[in-house]
């Protein structure tokens, strides 16, 4: 038992705050609905009761003083008087709910009964609410009534009330007797169970409105709060983002003057060599030396586009944005990628969309964006295989509204659980790559209001789409 209840609570400690405030307000509003219930039905039933009791009463008081006189119940001659009670009760009993009465005088004796005569002459000074009765007070024993000595034949089926009602002379406000009214139930009955009806459906009713009203209101702000905790979570992450290229602009820096002057040097002494070495002898030398300085002359520059691809990727670089005519911007780029396809066995396909709007972006960017995709598939993709760049409009409503680009080839393709890494900084799966290029296109993507997605190409390989807006402005 204590195992299981450990799991409840475990359970319900990793339930949602939604979940959890609806059991716990089912449990408090039903609780409170159940005591409204009984304490408003109870207030109600006897204010039914008190109107009840004091209506009976009032009408038998009425009567008792039209019928009897105060020597009527003081009078030790009983036979005189019997007519005048038996006259009252025919009279009484006109009233639906009135059946019979038996009268008692202040010390608690039955002076006159409707059917057991034999009551007649006995003390009933135990009787607690005659007691109540004889101090003044209009007394109603609930219990209901079943003893057939107590009610005739045909009416022990009823449900009947015993009230008992003191009687005062109209001179002397003197106490003259406490007369016993036998009531039928069955009409208090309804009203009793009516009236508790209406309070147990309004308390259910309140309840329910007041449950769903507060439910609604945890439940948005319960979204509320999973908003905030995915905005602090993104926060959190761009600020971690923010302290890592902080970081590595400082690494960047460090590693440009670190190694930029000499570099620099480097290159120069080389060119210098080559200008020398027209004094070289022997053309073989001649043709080795030349060779070797311009390998060092690609190695350095190699080294120095690594350099600045670190730097550009480690500083802020704020777009600036002219209309850029994005087919255009293609062709010049295949115009210098042509030998490295033709040289890789690769060929080009191009399917570009000739009414393609312009869009604001920053040429300088959107150029390193497709030059490092388009380079990047050239070099996934094995001899033989094809590289595909289309252009098409996204249309909404009619016009135009963003420029979608994308960039296939046939190669292997990314892994699934790779993708979502690869625009982090410094990941890549080339034995000789930096894990910076496609960092800094979705970079430059996002700064000029686009987006980029990478997806499984038709043939099996990579395919990348680009989407920028067209009418984007700063």
């Amino acid at each position: 038992m204590k195992v299981a209840a450990k799991i409840n609570s475990f359970l319900f400690q990793q339930a949602s705050l939604t979940t959890r405030f609806a059991v716990h307000s089912l449990i408090c509003i039903g609780i409170m609905t159940v005591a409204l219930w009984f304490l408003v039905s109870n207030y109600l039933i006897n204010g039914i009761l008190r109107r009840e009791w004091e209506t009976t009463a009032q009408f038998v008081r009425t009567e008792v003083r039209e019928f009897l006189t105060a020597e009527d119940f003081t009078t030790k001659d009983r036979k005189p008087v019997g007519p005048k009670f038996a006259a009252l009760l025919r009279h009484i009993t006109l009233m639906p709910d009135i059946l019979r009465f038996n009268v008692y005088n202040p010390q608690g004796v039955a002076i006159w009964a409707a059917v057991d005569k034999k009551l007649v002459g006995r003390s009933f000074a135990d009787n607690d609410k005659l007691q109540e009765a004889i101090q003044g007070k209009v007394v109603a024993n609930m219990s209901f009534l079943s003893q057939k000595e107590n009610v005739s034949e045909r009416d022990s089926s009823k449900k009947v009330v015993e009230v008992f009602i003191p009687i005062y002379s109209e001179v002397t406000r003197e106490l003259l007797g406490v007369m016993e009214i036998h009531k039928r139930a069955d009409s208090i009955d309804r009203d009793i169970r009516e009236a508790r009806i209406v309070v147990l459906l309004g308390a259910l009713c309140g309840g329910l409105l007041l449950y769903l009203s507060l439910f609604a209101i945890v439940r948005q702000a319960a979204r509320k709060i999973k908003e905030q905790e995915e905005n602090l979570l993104k926060v959190q992450s761009d600020l971690v983002a923010s302290q890592r290229m902080a970081a590595v602009g400082e690494i960047a820096a460090a590693v440009a003057h670190g190694i930029g002057n000499p570099l620099s040097s480097i290159r120069a002494a080389a060119q210098v060599a080559k200008l020398d070495c027209d004094e070289c002898e022997g053309p073989d030398l001649k043709q080795k030396t030349l060779t070797m300085l311009d390998e060092i002359i690609q190695q350095v520059d190699r080294v120095q586009k690594r350099m600045r691809g670190l730097l550009n990727f480690a500083k802020p670089m704020e777009p600036r944005q002219t209309p850029v005519e994005i087919n255009s911007l293609f062709s010049d780029i295949v115009d210098v990628l042509r030998p490295r396809f033709a040289e890789a066995g690769v060929s080009l396909q191009l399917d570009l969309e000739k009414s393609l709007p312009k869009a604001q972006l920053d040429a300088n960017h959107v150029e390193q964006i497709f030059m490092g995709l388009i380079t990047n598939a050239l070099e996934a993709t094995p001899k033989g295989g094809r590289v595909t760049i289309r252009t098409h409009t996204l249309t909404g409503n009619g016009s135009a509204t963003n420029v979608h680009i994308c960039i296939e080839d046939t190669g292997e393709g990314i892994p699934v659980d790779s993708r979502e890494r690869v625009f982090d900084p410094f990941f890549t799966t080339k034995p000789d790559g930096t894990g910076i290029g496609l960092p800094l296109a979705k970079k430059f993507v996002e700064r000029n209001g686009g987006k980029i997605i990478v997806s499984d190409g038709i043939s099996g390989g990579a395919k990348f789409d680009v989407v920028f807006p067209v009418g984007r402005s700063n």
